[in-house]
């Protein structure tokens, strides 16, 4: 593989796992209303979704070590094994992403 196929793909791992960081991190927070008291006004409350915490965290480590990655490839040609842990953080990105999107939101 030439030089710049090494960039480009390390670039396109790291831009997937980007947005499956993106994905994750916007889900984090929850609005719901309250239900309207004495005096009819509802109050606006956020709560933290824990499931989308741990997979912004997960999905924030993988794209660090993407980007030294990329760095690395830039500077040099990188062994077999660290492109196959490359390809392995961004599948473990985007069954982050995924699974943070399906899970069950809780009821207030």
């Amino acid at each position: 593989m030439s030089r710049v196929q090494r960039i480009l793909v390390a670039s396109a791992l790291l831009v997937i796992a980007a947005f499956g960081l993106l994905v994750a991190a916007t889900q984090t927070t929850m609005i719901w209303y309250q239900a309207p008291g004495a005096d009819g006004i509802a109050t606006e409350q956020v709560a933290v979704f824990e499931p989308a915490v741990v997979g912004t965290v997960i999905a924030a480590v993988a794209v660090l070590a993407l980007l030294v990655h990329l760095i690395l490839v830039i500077r040099r040609a990188v062994p077999r094994l660290q492109w196959v842990v490359a390809v392995a953080l961004t599948v473990a990105t985007v069954i982050a992403a995924v699974l943070v999107s399906i899970a069950d939101r809780p009821v207030f």
